[in-house]
């Protein structure tokens, strides 16, 4: 019901010739503003903040409520027609932000969450691009559970700074992973730069269907399983770990120039491209951690399909879960008082 009540309101920003708009709707009742900051200051706890495509910057980078943001995505591919959502502001999320969710938004800054006093926690960011830092709090005592769900995005410096149940899915992470406690990584693609502590401060944490494309990598870190995994190199932990890092079924030494179908797009492979193609190689083969011999790596993963993004029944994807304007004509003149538009939108099964 809300994607069809929406509907006409995003086609705003395609209508209003260069004046973007911005829609607060909380329940059946929207409003429209000219202007980002007095969308989110007019917005109450629990609105769902609609942000049509461009860049924008909010003055006050501090937020203090509870809001469902939602862009138009931020592949180039899939945003022809109403350009990228870019927030291009560093972001501070209080305490009182718990429950926030964000979809289909490019983050050009980073992004922090909570205080030292009072944690944000339930935050679900999905389908999203996250340029710089991601830090899910701001203080590092105790293990607080946090609940974070990032979910198909494409993100950078991941930091948990000790909190706890954090799920971490189906997305491409181009930077480190640190103290992360008790938390799920699942059928991610993990391209760091070349350094011993990409998975750094992590404990008690489950890395499965994972692709780690880079060498190397875990320090100072404990009692962490991988399983179905596959590595560029060798593997993260050695036979007899004395830190209790373990796991099962990981394929090991792909080698960085086999692992994808097309990562040439990019100086490297720690650099993400919107052209590249992170699927995996299906001529690859690897190493099995079970008995040494020389395996595929297609279809290893925990349930039959692929490790990476690109497994599971439901693999990653690119475009927001509301309905998508794929392609906008509008007459520049009208025609006996009339102007001509004609908009395609295709509805998201998810």
């Amino acid at each position: 019901m809300k994607k069809t009540i929406i509907l006409p309101f995003l086609f705003l920003g395609l209508l209003s010739w260069g004046q973007a708009q911005f829609v607060v709707q909380n329940g059946s009742k929207t409003e429209v503003y000219n202007n980002i900051n007095t969308a989110i200051t007019n917005a109450v706890a629990g609105d769902t903040l609609y942000l049509p495509g461009g860049g924008f910057t909010i003055t006050n980078a501090t937020i203090d409520k509870t809001l469902h943001w939602v862009g138009h995505g931020h592949y180039p591919s899939e945003t022809g027609a109403t350009m990228q959502t870019r927030i291009t502001t560093g972001l501070n999320f209080t305490g009182n932000c718990d429950n926030s969710t964000f979809e289909g938004i490019y983050f050009t800054s980073t992004l922090t969450f909570g205080s030292a006093e009072d944690e944000a926690t339930n935050i679900e960011i999905k389908r999203c691009r996250i340029l710089n830092t991601l830090n899910m709090r701001v203080s590092n005592v105790g293990n607080p559970d946090l609940n974070f769900h990032i979910s198909e995005c494409v993100t950078g410096f991941l930091y948990a700074n000790n909190g706890s149940n954090c799920l971490i899915e189906k997305s491409l992470i181009f930077g480190p992973v640190h103290y992360f406690v008790q938390s799920l990584f699942s059928h991610n693609t993990i391209n760091a730069s070349n350094s011993n502590r990409i998975i750094y401060g992590c404990s008690n944490s489950l890395f499965n269907d994972n692709v780690f494309g880079y060498e190397w990598g875990l320090y100072n870190s404990a009692s962490n399983t991988f399983n179905n995994n596959i590595f560029r190199s060798g593997l993260p932990y050695p036979p007899t770990d004395g830190n209790g890092n373990g796991g099962n079924n990981n394929i090991y030494n792909v080698g960085l120039e086999n692992i994808y179908t097309d990562i040439s797009h990019s100086a490297n492979v720690y650099i993400f491209s919107y052209e590249n193609d992170y699927h995996l190689n299906v001529s690859a083969t690897g190493t099995a951690e079970l008995d040494g011999s020389t395996v595929s790596i297609i279809g290893t993963a925990s349930d039959g399909t692929n490790a990476g993004v690109y497994g599971t029944t439901t693999p990653y994807k690119t475009i927001p879960y509301y309905p998508h304007i794929n392609s906008a004509n509008i007459a520049t003149e009208a025609v006996n008082d009339q102007l001509g538009v004609n908009i395609n939108a295709e509805a998201q099964s998810r």
